[in-house]
């Protein structure tokens, strides 16, 4: 998108704009959902995975007074994580707490398995990973640079995703190293950028992001990718692969397309049918541009494409669930729910492209059709 717009007063704007939509017939409508408000119980602990931080022999194995880490949900009332010992289970006290984690120090005598955590309102959820438990005399001084442990998460991510292409990896070494990750694509593997991180623990899991540029600072290109880590002097090291994409289909599930641009009738986008309430997500992260109503577009959302020069546009929308004007999304970050407010028959989502510098700012619309159907088949 342009850095400079020929930003036009809001009520000339929204006079010419809902004047526009009106004038091409549009499939869709909705239910309005609200939040009634009030307190309600606090939520339950869930617990998603287990890993080793420090005293590591491999993702999921610690030593003995070594860190690990439970990841999951409403985690921030933990106040006891639960593992089997020796002589019976073993309470611990975490060492730091947040909603999406719990971190804990293995004490000696701990058994392998599956911890438990417990929050101050009795509440017990179970790790969904197991921990192996080593004994602590099992890390012992090494010579050189061995990468003994390398995974992407996630195995498919999105440019300017809600999760990041990273790598975390697991080294052992005679002392903190300087680490050299580089992005790889393809089976020529193509240097697409390098990542260096700086005196990087041995047997700990550390990890690094990719932002998803190259080093040209362009988004990189879809498909197959490789993360290598190595030593940064040099050497051989451990690899991760995962797939990478510019663009997130903006529905999940079951969908059938409807009509497309022009259908005869002046339509600027491309119908897509789903189950009523079917969530929406950003087919590519940006700015929302504007979070509005139109009695023939019903609830919509515009969405300033970062690094595109495309302005995304999603109507038929349910009233709630819409983000914020202003605010900044990720691609895929759910953006709504799929209904039929408006002028629409059956519940779908309504899709358009519009060219720089934008929707009804000077651009045009584009076909999205073909772009949907190819983010349709890796999203």
């Amino acid at each position: 998108m342009t850095s400079v717009r020929d930003r036009r007063s809001k009520n000339r704007k929204a006079t010419l704009i809902g004047a526009a939509i009106a004038t091409t017939v549009l499939v869709g409508a909705g239910a309005a959902s609200g939040d009634d408000g009030g307190v309600t119980a606090p939520s339950p602990p869930e617990v998603d995975s287990a890993r080793c931080l420090e005293r590591c022999l491999a993702p999921r194995t610690v030593a003995e007074t070594g860190i690990a880490e439970l990841s999951g949900h409403d985690l921030a009332a933990v106040k006891t994580v639960r593992v089997s010992g020796e002589d019976g289970n073993l309470q611990i006290e975490p060492k730091r707490t947040t909603g999406s984690r719990v971190q804990f120090k293995v004490p000696r005598g701990a058994l392998s398995g599956k911890p438990v955590v417990i929050d101050d309102f009795g509440n017990k959820a179970r790790s969904a990973d197991r921990l192996k438990v080593v004994g602590e005399g099992r890390i012992e001084e090494v010579e050189g640079f061995d990468v003994t442990a390398a995974e992407a998460t996630p195995t498919k991510s999105f440019f300017d995703g809600k999760r990041r292409s990273r790598v975390e990896y697991l080294f052992e070494a005679d002392g903190p190293t300087d680490v050299r990750i580089d992005v790889l694509k393809g089976k020529n593997k193509r240097l697409v950028d390098t990542i260096v991180e700086k005196r990087q623990k041995p047997f700990a899991n550390n990890s690094a992001t990719w932002d998803g540029l190259g080093e040209n600072g362009k988004v990189a290109p879809n498909g197959k990718y490789k993360f290598e880590v190595s030593q940064l002097s040099g050497g051989s090291g451990g690899k991760a692969g995962f797939r990478y994409y510019d663009h997130r289909f903006p529905l999940a599930g079951r969908h059938d397309y409807g009509d497309g641009l022009g259908a005869g009738r002046g339509h600027q986008g491309q119908d897509i049918f789903a189950k009523c309430g079917n969530p929406v997500y950003a087919a590519r992260g940006g700015r929302v541009q504007v979070k509005a109503s139109q009695s023939a577009a019903g609830n919509y959302v515009v969405i300033d494409g970062r690094k595109t020069g495309v302005d995304y546009v999603y109507m038929h929308l349910e009233r709630g669930g819409r983000p914020k004007q202003g605010t900044q999304v990720r691609t895929g970050e759910r953006i709504g729910f799929e209904s039929d407010t408006g002028r629409a028959t059956g519940c779908h989502l309504h899709f358009e492209m519009w060219s720089a510098p934008g929707w009804y700012e000077g651009g045009h619309t584009l076909n999205p059709t073909n772009s949907l159907k190819r983010w349709d088949r890796w999203s």
